[in-house]
């Protein structure tokens, strides 16, 4: 019994133990079902509240924002639920409750890990392992700038780069290139453009740029030569409840710098000078008169009843604006479920001229979705858009912007725009030096209306698989671009008067018939395909492999149709009738290329890196069996720091990384951009040339019409099959150093470029002249770019206050190696025309210029000096004029006596009067901080070692049909009367004004000036709402700035007034502008 008792009760204990925890089980799964309040409190890095995260719990709609000090509660369901934390400028977090009912929270700013990840060939790495000489800025600091380019907003951010902005038109951007090697491919999400692409994006809408400035660029093959921008833009984040932001700013424009141009009385009394300097104005009724009239021109003397007008009118003052307004709005929405992502934007840009009805403008529009669609398998579409639009009045001459430019210089302060001050009569103007006339007369409503409409579409699709093998994953992307050009021209005839005080009456003087008008329209379709697999994956923990492997193809088709007549037959009906003043052109072309990826990627313990790149590419250009060509790439980096000997070093306690870089890479060119007149589509066939040329025949058996004109045809010449692919060899050589736990950044690479095989002709090979052909051009000549290029930088932190300051440099000179067949008729001719392993100035190798080594001070001085200068035994010099240096010695001043000043990157050309070349030598400086809520940001960017090489008016004066400088008639050698030559001479910085004076009768160091430069391309002051005076307002951020532009600028040029990033010779360039903005940034 006893037994049975106690098994009796053994068992009622282990029932109650089953039925304790099936209770215990229910319970649980309960409470597991039941919502659990979890409230915490976020904050940055530093300690600081975040107000406005956003926290989501996954896999729901279910979430909400912290307040004010940051703090949250949330109800999710069950203890298991997993928190999303995001905020703008952060990077987002995933925290499970597990149970816990509060939580702390510490957010990492987003550009932190942006720092450490940059975007190179179809890949992203780490910025600690890259072993290639990368470059990267990220939105943060391209936000900085209003401007309305993105190439603008780069220049000074960033090592390697080298800018010039020539000229500040709207639409126009800043000529940039990579370490002074020429215009640099774009590729933008992962498909290849060029500049115009670039900077037809809106600034807001990108993410980073990451610059490839190496060999490493091989692996985008052909069109890489010159370097790569890569350009990734913006996209939502999975979790992220929607949110809006909402940029706008309002700006005001005017010019930089402008010489000063002469007043009416300057005008006359500079001209009354010359003449008398030239010995033209003698007698005493001759000097009296003369000197009446200048009487009146400096008091502006007015009979409105005999007409007499000595009144001065300020061309310059009237007809361009110091504030010129600018316009810019973009609204964005971002977000995404734990599947989705997408960004949405739309933006545009409204900016006028300085001139009258000058008007451009450009709307944006960007589409980023991607979808999660299974764990494996994720796609993303993008829709990129852009409707641009230039309106201005039609002006002859085909460049609009310049008739204006050379209004302004050319139409002298004595002539008045309206007959009788009578703004309906245009006063009658001759046409003055260079053609310029009335720029009254330039609006749309009297002469007529130029118009370009700019349309683009690009839609992508990607997709994105990941393979049961772990680490390979599988991508496709697939574009579609199509852009369209419309432009049209409408000039018309207007009439210029003349008023009749004593009659009153408004007579017509003049009439311009010359109509025109035109209609183009241009249309490109492109196509891209690209398949890669990519292989990433770490072994062993240490060993980290990484490849790449892909074919991409890329198709153009251009279609060009353009139409025009004049004079215009019938000037009230905008249709171009049939008659024979009619033109008629049409352009067709198609580009197809196909490549060939490979890569591959070997780190140990993130210490040991190698690269090693390639691509097969193939041109359409070239012969077949010359078509194909392989360009490969290898980069290898050591982080020293990385190493146990080095971390337990006291070193380390001050240097706390250093990593050493090398790499080395081959490419081609096809000559497709900077070569284009050495090598035509299809030259290698023979054929026939349209177009080329005609006739007129009589009896024409084509049917045109007795005695037409019929278009012509001609032979081709020999096939062009002598060229083949520019060969490029690239070499780097860097280090990266942080100091101080990388508080500072340092970085410096020292690279060379090798380019071999550039077109040129044969000089040993003549064809008769009775062949009609030319020789064919081949791959002969070579020439190099080297230099220098780094960047240090400081970040810290001391409690609320957040700073920085960085200088980045580049120093590039390109040298001409090999110019095959020069061959000279004695030393001299070698030494003034050889350009073999000479440093590359100008055309024909240098700036060859006489040197000045003083100026004349008294006709004593010009009497007794030794040297003729010129070329007459100095009977035509004058106090003032310059003296040049006899360098070979033989008492005469001539061609013998150049020699090659100045630097090389004025590349002046002698037929468009245009200096295009970069500086030497480039530099930025960037500073800023951020303390409760205030920001402030300076950016600026210089410019050393170029070469201003003046000419025309900035050496010639003043002329009876052409305007002049302040500087070189005001300040010029004068007599004290300048009626008298024989009385005392005055002192001034320029030589007298005089004709044919022979200190401007060529080029010399007196007028080129050496260009230096330092700009304040922006300067920022913003400040940031606290968010408790605008949540009430559903606002989790609003800041509001101002911004200026080119504010400030040091240079070299101060003599002559100009600004120092123009290219023209003459100082006509339409300058940058200043611009003051005031703007708003808004977050809901």
């Amino acid at each position: 019994m006893k037994h049975f008792l106690n098994e009796l009760i053994s068992a009622g204990n282990r029932r109650k133990n089953f039925f304790l925890l099936l209770v215990v089980l229910v319970s649980s799964a309960m409470l597991q079902a039941q919502n659990v309040a979890v409230s915490g409190i976020v904050k940055d890095v530093t300690g600081e509240p975040l107000p406005g995260v956003n926290i989501m719990e996954k896999g729901t709609t279910n979430g909400t924002i912290t307040d004010v000090d940051g703090k949250f509660t949330l109800s999710v369901k069950g203890t298991n639920a997993v928190l999303t934390v995001s905020f703008v400028g952060y990077a987002p977090q995933e925290i499970s409750v597990k149970g816990k009912r509060n939580l702390d929270v510490t957010l990492k700013e987003d550009t932190e890990l942006l720092d450490e990840v940059v975007v190179v060939g179809y890949a992203t790495q780490k910025k600690a392992t890259v072993a290639a000489a990368v470059s990267s800025v990220n939105n943060k600091d391209l936000a900085r700038s209003t401007s309305t380019s993105a190439a603008n907003a780069l220049v000074g951010k960033v090592s390697g780069i080298t800018a010039r902005q020539k000229s500040g038109q709207p639409g126009t951007s800043t000529n940039l290139e990579i370490r002074n090697m020429g215009t640099p491919l774009y590729v933008i999400d992962g498909i290849m453009k060029d500049e115009t692409a670039f900077n037809a994006l809106d600034i807001h809408d990108i993410e980073n740029v990451s610059i490839l400035k190496d060999g490493a660029a091989a692996i985008y093959g052909v069109k890489a030569a010159n370097g790569v921008v890569l350009i990734t833009t913006k996209t939502g984040k999975k979790g992220q409840k929607p949110q809006i932001n909402l940029n706008a700013h309002m700006g005001w424009q005017g010019w930089t710098k402008y010489p000063e141009l002469l007043n009416a009385y300057q005008w006359k009394w500079g001209n009354y000078m010359k003449q008398a300097n030239d010995g033209n104005l003698t007698g005493a009724d001759n000097i009296a008169n003369a000197k009446a009239d200048l009487e009146k021109w400096r008091t502006g003397y007015y009979n409105p009843a005999t007409g007499e007008d000595y009144r001065g009118y300020d061309w310059k003052d009237n007809f361009v604006s110091n504030a010129a307004p600018q316009y810019y709005v973009n609204a964005n929405i971002s977000g995404g479920t734990e599947k989705t992502d997408y960004y949405i934007s739309v933006g545009h840009i409204d900016q006028d001229a300085v001139f009258k009805e000058y008007n451009y403008n450009r709307t944006n529009l960007q589409a980023n979705f991607n979808m999660q669609l299974t764990d494996n398998f994720k796609v993303g579409f993008q829709t990129l858009g852009k409707i641009e639009q230039n309106v201005n009045p039609a002006l002859p001459g085909g460049d609009d912007y310049f008739q204006m430019r050379n209004s302004i210089f050319n139409l002298i302060p004595t002539m008045r725009p309206y007959a009788n001050d009578n703004p309906d009569y245009l006063n009658y103007i001759s046409p003055t030096h260079d053609g310029a006339r009335n720029m009254a007369a330039y609006t749309i409503d009297n002469a007529g209306k130029h118009q370009k409409d700019f349309r683009t579409i690009q839609l992508s699709a990607n997709l994105e698989y990941k393979t049961p093998l772990p680490g390979l994953t599988a991508k496709g992307l697939l574009s579609y671009y199509y852009e369209n050009m419309r432009q049209e021209d409408n000039e018309k005839s207007w009439n210029e008067y003349r008023y009749n005080a004593s009659t009153q009456e408004y007579k017509v003087a003049s009439t311009k018939t010359n109509t025109y008008r035109g209609k183009e329209t241009n249309s490109k379709v492109e196509m891209m395909g690209q398949f890669t697999l990519n292989y990433d994956h770490i072994f062993a923990k240490d060993h980290h492999v990484t490849a790449v492997a892909g074919f991409e193809f890329f198709k153009e088709d251009i279609k060009n149709l353009n139409v025009y007549q004049s004079p215009v037959e019938n000037p009230f009906v905008d249709v171009i009738t049939k008659n024979a003043n009619n033109d008629v052109k049409e352009y067709l072309r198609t580009v197809t290329t196909a490549s060939f990826i490979f890569r591959a990627g070997y780190s140990y313990k993130e210490k040991y890196i190698i690269d090693f790149a390639g691509r097969y590419d193939a041109s359409w250009r070239f012969l077949p069996g010359n078509q194909w060509g392989f360009f490969p790439s290898v980069s290898g980096a050591w982080r020293l720091s990385e190493e146990e000997f080095y971390k337990d070093s006291k070193v380390a306690d001050w240097i706390s990384s250093i990593k050493l870089r090398a790499s080395y890479g081959e490419m081609g060119d096809d000559m497709a951009r900077n070569f284009n007149s050495s090598y035509t589509d299809f030259a290698y066939l023979p054929g026939y040339a349209f177009n080329n040329g005609g006739a007129i025949i009589s009896n024409n058996p084509l049917g045109n019409g007795p005695d037409a004109y019929t278009t012509g045809t001609a032979y081709k010449g020999i096939p062009q099959t002598g060229l083949s692919w520019m060969k490029i060899s690239m070499m780097n050589v860097g280090f990266d150093m942080g100091f101080l736990n990388d508080r500072l950044k340092l970085e410096v690479d020292f690279f060379k470029r090798k380019r071999s095989g550039i077109p040129a002709t044969p000089t040993d090979i003549i064809y008769p002249y009775e062949a009609g052909y030319s020789v064919q051009k081949q791959n002969l000549n070579s020439d190099q770019v080297s230099g220098i290029d780094g960047m240090v930088k400081w970040n810290d932190r001391v409690n609320d206050f957040n700073y920085f300051v960085g200088v980045n440099l580049t120093l590039a000179r390109q040298k001409t190696i090999n110019n095959y067949g020069e061959v000279f008729l004695n030393g001299w001719d070698q030494y003034r025309w050889g350009q073999a392993n000479r440093w590359s100035n100008v055309k024909n190798g240098a700036v060859w210029m006489w040197e000045t080594i003083g100026v004349f001070q008294t006709q004593e001085e010009i009497d007794n000096y030794p040297v003729n200068i010129d070329g007459a035994n100095n009977v035509n010099l004058r106090p003032g004029d310059l003296i040049f240096r006899d360098v070979n010695g033989d008492g005469v001043i001539d061609d013998y006596d150049k020699r090659p000043l100045g630097y090389a990157a004025t590349d002046y050309d002698w037929d468009s009067g245009n200096a295009n070349k970069n500086p030497l030598l480039s530099m930025g400086i960037n500073l800023g901080f951020e303390y409760k809520g205030i920001d402030f940001a300076a950016d600026f960017a210089g410019g050393f070692m170029n070469t201003f090489i003046g000419d025309w008016h900035v050496k010639y004066g003043i002329g009876t049909d052409q305007m002049g400088y302040v500087y070189n008639v005001v300040d010029s050698w004068q007599h004290e009367d300048i009626f008298d030559t024989k009385s005392p001479w005055k002192r001034g910085k320029f030589p007298a004004v005089r004709s044919n004076n022979p200190s401007i009768r060529d080029w010399n160091d007196f007028y080129a000036k050496e260009i230096n430069y330092l700009r304040l391309r922006n300067l920022v002051v913003g400040y940031t709402l606290p968010v408790k005076w605008t949540k009430k307002a559903l606002i989790q951020k609003l800041r509001v700035y101002f911004e200026g532009s080119n504010l400030l600028c040091w240079d070299s040029l101060n003599d002559f007034g100009f600004d120092p990033e123009i290219s023209s010779v003459t100082g006509f360039d339409y300058p940058q502008h200043k611009v003051y903005t005031v703007g708003v940034n808004v977050t809901f």
